[in-house]
């Protein structure tokens, strides 16, 4: 079954979300080494979509989950500037 697994990344860990056949599990948290971070993926399964937060240090965890996952997707949670010319 597919699953979407959210991160949002801090200095030294990420916390982590699961939706899964329509619920989500509570947040847990990950240590942000490589050691970490390759025992994170191994939990992964390969339908498995993961969207990290756009962070400094984002691209090492794309590159580390990325042989593990589906996708790996990059977001941000800012809002775009309005457009000029919608006024």
């Amino acid at each position: 079954m597919r699953r979407v697994i959210g991160m949002e990344i801090y200095r030294t860990f990420a916390e982590v979300v699961i939706w899964e056949a329509g619920q989500l599990r509570p947040p847990g948290g990950w240590i942000l080494s490589r050691a970490g971070l390759e025992g994170f993926g191994r939990t992964l399964h390969k339908e498995d979509e993961v969207v990290v937060e756009a962070t400094g240090n984002a691209m090492a965890v794309v590159r580390t989950l990325e042989p593990h996952a589906a996708r790996v997707i990059v977001a941000t949670r800012h809002k775009p500037k309005p457009s000029p010319m919608r006024r």
